[in-house]
C-alpha cells in the first residue's frame, strides 16, 4: 500500500456483510465508502475511488447495471463482483461488461484483499498505458508538425503572385514521416514561368535533404545559365536545365542508392506554350476549357539517378485562357480506402474536370476533401502534394486574394454566406471596399444562395452549393456553382410594385446591388452564377441581367 490510503467503494444490501467488509479493508489500511444498493454506489463513486466491490443482487439497481454506470464515469476502473449463488452466469456476464473478476460468498479476507490489490495494480497499469499512448500520439503529432515545417521551409516553394492572367494554388499534406516531395517556382518578369515538381524515393531526413538539394540545383543552374553563360531567358528551356541538374547530381543520388522523379516545366506566357521534361513523374493533368476535357501529359525520360541512356526530351503543348495544369505526387493517387483500393488517376482526372470551375484554390481544397472522404482519415501513409496552375479569364489583372466555401442545401446555412464574405473582405490588404458596397454584395450573394436552395434543387436536400470569391485590384468576383435544374432568365418577368405579381424580386434586388450579374449552364450540367462588384463605384450600372432565380 502507498503512504496515502487507497479508497474502496463497497456496495452490498446486507448490512452484516457491509460491516464485515468495511472492518476488513480498514484494518488492511484502506479508506472505505459503503453503499446499500447499486444506485447509491453510483452516487457515491468519485475520482478518488481506486477499487469497487459490487454485490450482484441489490435493490433499486443491481450490480451489473451499477458496474456499467460506474465505467461510463471512469472507464479505467474494473469493479469486483460479489455473488452468493453457485450459478455464476451473471458474474460471467459482469466480467464481459468490464468487471475485473468475481468472488463467491463466503470468502476469505486475505483472498479478497489480494484480489482487490491486483485489480488496483491492473487498473493503474491500464491508466499508465493510456497515458503513454496519449503522450505517444502527442509526440507523433509534434513529429508531423515538425515534418510539415521542414517541408514548407526546405521543400515547398512560394507561388509567385501578381502575374496577370494566372492563378496558382498549392497543397502539401505531410505523412507521419518526413518525405521527399518538393516543388518550386522561378518567375522571369519578361514572360516566362518555370516550375519543378518532384519526389525523392524513400522517406526520412535524407530524402527531404535530397529534395531540397534538387530544388537548389535547379535555381543554381538557371542563375549560371543566365549570368555566367549569358543565355537569354527564352533560351533557358526545361531540357537544358534538367540536363545540367542531372549531371551535377548524378553522383550524389547514386551514392545513396535512390532516385528522383520530377517534372520540370516552363510556361511561355506570351505564346501560351507549356514545355516540359518529365523524368518518371506522375502524368500531368491538362484541363482544356474549350472542350471541358482533360489530357494526360507524360515524357519518356528515366528519373534522375539512372544512367543517362538518351538525351532528355522536351515536350510542348499549347494552352488557352481557362485551361489548367495539375501537377501532383504519387501519394495522392495511391491513397487507399478501408478496403485497400487506391484513389487512382482516373478519379483525380474526374475531380479536376468537375471542380475546375472553382478556380485553382477551390479545386485544390475540394480534391483534399475528396481524398479525406475516400480514405476516411486525415492522416496518410505517404506525403501528397499538388500544384494547380490556371489561366483565368481576367487577363489584365492579378488575383490578390481568393477563397472558397461549400454549403449544404439547407436554408439555415445562408448565414454562413454572410460570415464567409465579411471574413473575406476583412482580409483585403489594399484599399478596403466601401462598407455600403460590401453590404450590397453580401445581400446579393445571400439572395443568390437562397434562390438556388429554393428553386434549383426543387425541395431536394442532398444538393451542394459551392462559392468561389476572387479579389483583383479593381473588382470582387463571386461565382456560385450548383447541380440543380437549369434556369431560363428570360422566363421571369420584371417585378411589379403594385402588389399584382408575386416573384421576380430576387433578380431585381441582385441586379440593383452589384455591377454585373451573369448566369450560364455549362456542358457538364452545372449552373454558374457570377456576381461582379467594382471596388470603386462606376458612373453607371453595367449589370448584365441574364440572371438568377426569382
Amino acid at each position: 500500500m502507498s503512504e496515502h490510503p487507497a479508497t474502496i467503494l463497497i456496495a452490498d444490501d446486507d448490512p452484516t456483510i457491509r460491516a464485515i467488509l468495511q472492518k476488513t479493508f480498514e484494518k488492511a489500511g484502506y479508506r472505505v465508502i459503503v453503499a446499500s444498493d447499486g444506485l447509491q454506489a453510483v452516487e457515491f463513486f468519485s475520482a478518488e475511488v481506486t477499487a469497487v466491490l459490487l454485490d450482484l443482487e441489490m435493490p433499486r439497481m443491481n450490480g451489473i447495471e451499477a458496474l456499467r454506470r460506474i465505467r461510463e464515469i471512469e472507464p479505467d476502473i474494473s469493479p469486483i463482483m460479489l455473488t452468493a449463488s453457485e450459478d455464476v452466469s451473471s458474474a460471467v456476464e459482469a466480467v464481459k461488461s468490464g468487471a475485473f473478476d468475481y468472488i463467491i460468498k463466503p470468502f476469505h479476507a486475505r483472498q479478497l484483499i489480494a484480489l482487490v490489490e491486483k485489480a488496483i495494480v491492473t487498473d493503474r497499469n491500464a491508466r499508465a498505458v493510456k497515458r503513454l499512448k496519449a503522450e505517444l500520439q502527442s509526440a507523433r503529432e509534434r513529429e508531423i508538425e515538425t515534418a510539415s515545417r521542414i517541408q514548407q521551409t526546405l521543400l515547398m516553394g512560394t507561388p509567385p503572385t501578381r502575374i496577370p492572367g494566372i492563378e496558382i494554388s498549392t497543397l502539401s499534406i505531410p505523412s507521419q514521416k518526413v518525405d521527399g516531395d518538393f516543388y518550386d517556382f522561378f518567375h522571369f518578369g519578361n514572360g516566362f514561368l518555370h516550375l519543378v515538381v518532384g519526389d525523392v524515393m524513400g522517406k526520412g531526413i535524407a530524402s527531404a535533404l535530397l529534395g531540397a538539394a534538387t530544388k537548389s540545383h535547379c535555381l543554381r543552374v538557371i542563375h549560371d545559365l543566365a549570368h555566367l553563360h549569358r543565355l537569354p531567358v527564352e533560351a533557358i528551356d526545361p531540357k537544358t536545365v534538367v540536363t545540367h541538374v542531372s549531371k551535377a547530381m548524378f553522383g550524389q543520388i547514386e551514392a545513396i542508392e535512390t532516385f528522383v522523379t520530377l517534372c520540370y516545366g516552363r510556361f511561355d506566357l506570351k505564346r501560351r506554350i507549356f514545355s516540359f521534361v518529365d523524368c518518371g513523374h506522375m502524368r500531368t493533368i491538362h484541363y482544356h476549357a474549350a472542350t471541358h476535357s482533360c489530357s494526360l501529359l507524360e515524357g519518356v525520360n528515366m528519373p534522375l539517378g539512372f544512367p543517362e541512356i538518351e538525351p532528355y526530351r522536351e515536350v510542348s503543348v499549347s494552352y488557352e485562357p481557362g485551361d489548367l495544369f495539375f501537377f501532383y505526387s504519387d501519394g495522392l493517387t495511391e491513397t487507399m480506402d478501408a478496403d485497400g483500393r487506391q484513389f487512382g488517376e482516373q478519379a483525380l482526372v474526374d475531380a479536376v474536370r468537375l471542380h475546375r470551375m472553382l478556380g485553382c484554390y477551390g479545386l485544390i481544397r475540394h480534391i483534399q476533401d475528396d481524398i479525406v472522404r475516400f480514405s476516411g482519415s486525415h492522416v496518410f501513409q505517404d506525403d501528397f502534394t499538388a500544384v494547380a496552375v490556371g489561366f483565368t479569364d481576367i487577363q489584365q489583372e492579378c488575383i490578390e486574394m481568393e477563397d472558397a466555401l461549400e454549403l449544404e442545401n439547407d436554408i439555415s446555412r445562408v448565414a454562413d454566406v454572410r460570415r464567409f464574405l465579411l471574413g473575406f473582405f476583412s482580409r483585403m490588404e489594399n484599399a478596403p471596399m466601401d462598407p455600403v458596397r460590401v453590404d450590397r454584395l453580401v445581400l446579393a450573394a445571400t439572395e443568390v444562395v437562397t434562390n438556388i436552395m429554393r428553386h434549383a434543387y426543387d425541395g431536394r436536400t442532398d444538393g451542394k452549393i459551392r462559392m468561389h470569391a476572387v479579389c483583383t485590384s479593381s473588382r470582387i468576383e463571386i461565382r456560385f456553382f450548383d447541380n440543380g435544374i437549369a434556369f431560363d432568365p428570360g422566363s421571369v418577368p420584371p417585378p411589379r410594385f403594385d402588389g399584382t405579381q408575386e416573384g421576380g424580386y430576387g433578380i431585381y434586388i441582385i441586379g440593383q446591388c452589384v455591377d454585373q450579374v451573369t448566369y450560364r449552364r455549362d456542358p457538364l450540367g452545372v449552373n454558374v452564377t457570377r456576381l461582379v462588384m467594382n471596388r470603386e463605384p462606376c458612373s453607371s450600372n453595367g449589370s448584365s441581367h441574364e440572371e438568377v432565380r426569382s
